[in-house]
């Protein structure tokens, strides 16, 4: 899912222009741990060990590997996990300038409007979104849809299930607010294990939106037979690299034996 439409709402929200170059700076996130072997990916593409106390900006992305995890926290005083298996991108971060002297991590509410959004390319991330200021907001995007947390714990995964062939997204929401932007057809009805289970519509034109309640979950699927599944999941960068992606079979092509005077058919694709 293209996040151009988000990006604008944030640009109209924010009020980037008015931001001075001091205050974007603010808007970065700072290694808490790593554990395993966990890479990160600046805008230019170059590669780099992620180490404690290195300083993400927007553009860089984080990669971990099985039994790998790393802990972030935001300007805004927000935390993520990035588990093991994941690749993120860090698309927007602004950050209004604030004063005071507390780190990142002594934060327990935004101290000034803030604003980020998430790329989720593969892999699950966990978190705690701090209280934010009106304005603010806190958004992890992925092909199938995009959770709005507007403060909770929360977690959110996207992965493909090669013995189902389909793309799926979980978004939970622990204890707080947290509104599903996706494409799918109908109303959300909860069971006992209260999960809400919805088919992407890949002919929608919009997004619907809808709050997730407290303590409960929402699937959004995808199958591969899907016609519009490869516009969707790009394959090189929605697949890790150890799930082999779901590829269309070419037709055959019919070759007749040249010395066989009875087969003259013409191959299937003139």
């Amino acid at each position: 899912m293209k996040n151009s439409r988000i990006l604008l709402v944030l640009l109209a929200l924010f009020g980037l222009s008015a931001l001075t170059i001091n205050a974007a700076q603010l808007a970065t996130a700072k290694v808490l741990s790593v554990t395993g072997t966990v890479n990160t990916y600046n805008a230019d593409g170059t590669e780099s060990p992620l180490a404690v106390g290195a300083i993400l900006a927007q553009g860089d992305s984080v990669v971990t590997t099985a039994l790998s995890e790393t802990l972030l926290v935001f300007s805004n005083g927000s935390e993520l996990t990035i588990e093991e298996n994941t690749s993120i991108t860090l698309a927007e971060l602004a950050q209004e300038a604030f004063s005071g002297n507390k780190s990142y991590e002594q934060l327990q509410a935004d101290p000034s409007k803030s604003q980020a959004l998430l790329e989720l390319n593969y892999g699950k991330v966990s978190g705690h979104v701090k209280k934010l200021r009106s304005g603010s907001e806190f958004y992890i995007e992925t092909p199938l849809g995009t959770a709005a947390i507007r403060g909770t714990t929360f977690k959110v995964e996207l992965r493909y299930n090669a013995e189902r062939g389909e793309f799926m997204l979980f978004i939970y929401n622990y204890d707080g607010k947290v509104d599903i932007m996706s494409r799918y057809a109908g109303v959300f009805k909860y069971g006992r294990s209260n999960i809400g289970d919805k088919g992407y519509d890949s002919n929608g034109t919009n997004d619907r939106s809808e709050p997730i309640p407290p303590a409960h979950i929402i699937v959004i699927r995808l199958s591969r037979d899907d016609p519009h599944f490869h516009d969707i999941i790009h394959l090189i960068k929605n697949f890790p690299p150890f799930v082999s992606p779901p590829l269309t079979p070419e037709p055959p092509i019919y070759n007749p034996d040249p010395e066989d005077q009875d087969t003259a058919i013409a191959s299937p694709n003139t």
